[in-house]
């Protein structure tokens, strides 16, 4: 599965044409930390993975959440 597309496809809405990279900071995107959590949400609920608390303060990137799901899913 394209994470990368995943992640687009939930935050659209938010990103006004601003093009998703796995360089993108989500801070940078204009995504807040609730945002950030519903996000975490929807991933874990469409890919069956779950994050602990202490993982969610490392992401910073999309990089950092596609990563963080590659180990989970592995």
């Amino acid at each position: 599965m394209d994470y990368l597309v995943k992640i687009t496809e939930v935050l659209e809405p938010k990103l006004k044409g601003k093009t998703l990279t796995e360089e993108s900071n989500f801070k940078d995107l204009g995504i807040d930390s609730l945002d950030l959590v519903d996000l975490v949400f929807q991933m874990e609920e469409a890919l069956d993975v779950q994050f602990e608390d202490e993982e969610l303060l490392t992401i910073k990137t999309v990089g950092d959440l596609i990563h963080l799901v590659e180990a989970k899913r592995q």
